[in-house]
């Protein structure tokens, strides 16, 4: 029933919004296809109804067990999408989708500085009162939960059949019985019978959705217009088969409207039907009806991708411990009052879960300090898991810890997740850094205090952990920038390409004048990451050096980042510099170069 409760409402949750974008993109598709074949904007109403049943049952897919806590609420990335390179190394929110990855590798050794990572599905966790989930759950449950033919019909799957009323028969023209059996027939041959009833099972899930409904209609209305098409091209010439269809429908009783039956007027579209067959339009000619209901389709399956990217996930909320115990407010010497055996049972269990937290945090600090440095990283991120906020003095002081350890995935599969698993090599400190990040504003203050510390290895991992801090409003860590900008001039490589990391992922503008003069650095490594924090910040004053660093450093990795960095600033004074790098040594540069070229002329219209 717990399964239950919260997988319900997240497909209804999901399936209410989707599905809405899904019939919308249709709508605009099908509106390509209006003078195309029927059996055309069928097809495509068919893929419509089977993506809005398939987007929110992916949206359970990812769905998690857990309860979420306070400080995990917000759960779903915003990075851009950027493609990996044959390195194994990524940057976080690397600026464009088809750009190659870009690495600081320490030379001779197997660590790496990632600077791309692939593109996750964004997921939003609710949380709800415990009774809703168990309502929709219920309500969306209970949803769920003839002996004369009044109307031509076609019945059957593996043996159709045609259905005739006897007043069909009676005084009727050959040419309307001919029109009557030629449109079942086409039933028939398109095996509609059998796709209709798919079509009712793939309905069910969302069967509450109106629009939904909508598409199911426009379903039925195409694949009548589609048999019509088959019948006048065929069968009767159009004129003779639209008399006939006003003829059966005035002798007729009403029209059929079983789901599990194709009648001749299913859709209730007769008038429609009528005009179609009788209007002399100019139709599109069979090739460029294909090619529109390709583009169509294409249009359609790229809009529900990038709608699966997004989806909500509702939790119930567990009510804290002390919400869930009576107040009793007593006098100062007055006795409490005796418990009964259930509220005393209650009583001990909180308590000794509250135990065995006390005990899981004391020996997750008496871990820290371990003598296996293993030991004291997995720690940290046990720490960080906890959100044990309270151990962040312990923390702190590991930064400067430079044992070098193997390389923990702590994040993965959690709601939040650094950008990078590690900078120049996994160590306990840089555990550390990440648990710190993990905590959010409340580790800001300590971390802008190690920024000044006499180790290099505490200035390196403290700026680094302010560049992945979680759980922060717009513009709070730019409160650190005045101390991140001196870093830049830092005696340690590694502590300069961390400040400029961080400030690349503040994104503060005051930092742009630093991080240009860093483009001459003497170690290229920090004039890569430079660049690439420029190209964050997006500043046109970058532009100039910007150019000349893409023509004239030595370094291919660095040449390839600065064009990727004018790509994104899109400046027309680069486009001369950056057509001469299309004659680059490297295959890697040229390709950078013409991604920038195409970035800039298409923003200039």
């Amino acid at each position: 029933m717990n399964a239950i409760a919260d997988l319900v409402p997240t497909f209804l949750l999901n399936a209410a919004w989707q599905v809405t974008a899904v019939a919308l993109v249709a709508s605009a598709c099908a509106r390509l296809l209006r003078e195309a074949p029927a059996r055309l904007r069928h097809s495509l109403w068919v893929a419509a109804l089977a993506l809005s049943v398939a987007l929110p049952l992916l949206g359970l897919a990812g769905t998690s067990s857990v309860q979420p806590t306070p400080e995990s609420v917000r759960v779903f990335s915003t990075e851009s999408a950027h493609e990996p390179s044959d390195e194994t190394t990524r940057l976080p929110r690397a600026p464009v989708a088809s750009a190659p990855a870009v690495s600081v590798v320490e030379a001779g050794s197997a660590n790496y500085f990632p600077l791309a990572r692939l593109r996750r599905q964004r997921r939003q966790t609710l949380t709800s009162a415990p009774a809703l989930p168990l309502a929709l759950a219920a309500c969306y449950l209970l949803f769920l939960c003839s002996a004369e033919a009044t109307a031509p019909a076609a019945l059957g799957a593996l043996a159709p059949m045609i259905i005739l009323p006897a007043s069909i028969f009676d005084a009727e023209a050959s040419e309307t019985l001919a029109s009557v059996v030629g449109h079942e027939a086409a039933h028939v041959a398109r095996r509609d019978f059998a796709l209709n009833l798919a079509y009712e099972f793939f309905l069910l899930p969302i069967s509450f959705h109106p629009l939904a409904r909508l598409i199911k209609r426009q379903i039925d209305r195409t694949r009548e217009l589609a048999c019509d098409e088959l019948v006048a091209a065929r069968v009767v010439a159009p004129d003779t088969y639209a008399r006939s269809l006003v003829r059966v429908a005035g002798a007729l009783v009403s029209p059929s409207d079983h789901a599990f039956t194709l009648g001749v007027f299913d859709a209730d579209i007769l008038e429609e039907r009528i005009m179609r067959l009788t209007r002399n339009t100019r139709r599109t000619n069979a090739r460029a009806a294909r090619l529109l209901a390709l583009a169509a389709l294409s249009t359609l399956c790229l809009s529900c991708l990038a709608i699966s990217t997004f989806s909500f996930d509702l939790r119930t909320a567990s009510a804290p411990a002390a919400a869930q115990e009576p107040a009793v407010k007593r006098q100062e010497g007055e006795t409490a009052p005796d418990k009964r055996p259930s509220e005393q049972e209650s009583t001990e269990g909180r308590a000794r879960v509250r135990r065995e937290e006390r005990a899981n945090r004391e020996e997750g600090a008496r871990s820290l300090s371990s003598e296996d440095a293993q030991s004291r990283a997995d720690a940290a991120c046990e720490a960080g898991r906890a959100r044990a906020v309270e151990q962040t003095p312990a923390l702190v002081s590991m930064l400067a810890d430079e044992a070098s350890v193997r390389l923990i995935h702590c994040w993965e599969g959690g709601g939040w997740s650094p950008a990078l698993d590690t900078f120049k090599q996994p160590t306990p400190g840089e555990q550390a850094a990440i648990a710190l990040a993990s905590f959010g504003k409340q580790s800001l203050e300590p971390l802008k205090n190690s920024l000044g510390d006499a180790r290099p290895a505490v200035r390196r991992n403290a700026a680094w952990a302010i560049g992945e801090l979680t759980n922060m409003r717009e513009g709070e860590r730019a409160e650190a920038v005045p101390q991140l900008i001196p870093l830049l001039s830092d005696s340690d490589e590694w502590v300069r390409m961390a400040a400029a990391r961080s400030l690349g992922e503040i994104g503060d503008r005051r930092a742009a004048d630093k991080l240009i003069a860093a483009l001459a650095d003497g170690a290229w490594r920090a004039r890569r990451v430079a660049a690439w924090a420029l190209s964050e910040l997006k500043d046109e004053r970058a532009v100039d050096v910007l150019c000349r660093v893409l023509v004239s450093d030595a370094q291919a990795e660095v040449r390839q980042t600065a064009a990727t960095a004018l790509g994104e600033i899109k400046s027309q004074r680069a486009l001369a510099h950056l057509r001469q790098a299309l004659n680059d040594a490297e295959p890697r540069v040229r390709e950078r170069a013409g991604w920038a070229i195409s970035e800039i002329e298409d923003s200039d219209g």
